[in-house]
């Protein structure tokens, strides 16, 4: 798996276009501007690590908040799909879609499931990624957290183990010396 994730100092990519439930557009600027921001990628509803990571970040986004960062949720579902996130994951985090991987392209975090991978998860585990993206390409983010203040990478984890996410207790402290 080759990915080329943008690294701390990086400047976030320009003109990248997000999509809410309501199907409305939001940039990537727009959504980080008014104050510091934790950006979770994420590969799907779909995906139990996803959903329990979610779950996790969920119990201390109190505390995120509280010490000036917003947090959202991205991933290629389409807008449509975007609340069984928050339901599987038992979370308010707000979610968008980036169902074009455009903002997964650029933040340098994808990666294509090949054709013998895709059959096997729409075979095997009845899931059709195509279904879940409304898109015809088969393209997954590399799970990962960024910090983003001022239109620049503060902090970033990407682990190409999809099953290994960053701790919560470890984010906060991360948070707390940024």
């Amino acid at each position: 798996m080759d990915v080329c994730p943008l690294k701390v100092g990086m400047e976030l990519p320009e003109a990248l276009s997000l999509q809410g439930s309501d199907g409305k557009e939001i940039t990537m600027d727009e959504l980080t501007k008014e104050k510091p921001t934790v950006l979770v990628f994420y590969r799907g509803a779909w995906c139990g690590y996803c959903t329990s990571h979610l779950a996790e970040l969920q119990e201390i986004k109190g505390e995120v908040e509280s010490l000036g960062y917003q947090i959202f949720g991205i991933t290629p579902d389409q807008p449509n799909k975007l609340a069984q996130s928050q339901e599987k994951g038992k979370s308010d985090m707000i979610v968008y879609s980036d169902s074009k991987t455009n903002a997964i392209q650029a933040f340098g975090l994808d990666w294509n499931v090949d054709d013998e991978m895709f059959d096997k998860y729409k075979i095997e585990y009845k899931l059709d990624l195509e279904e879940w993206s409304g898109e015809s390409h088969h393209n997954l983010p590399v799970p990962a957290i960024y910090v983003i203040k001022d239109g620049v990478v503060e902090f970033q984890y990407v682990n190409p183990k999809y099953s290994t996410r960053l701790k919560p207790a470890t984010l906060l402290a991360i948070l707390k010396t940024l």
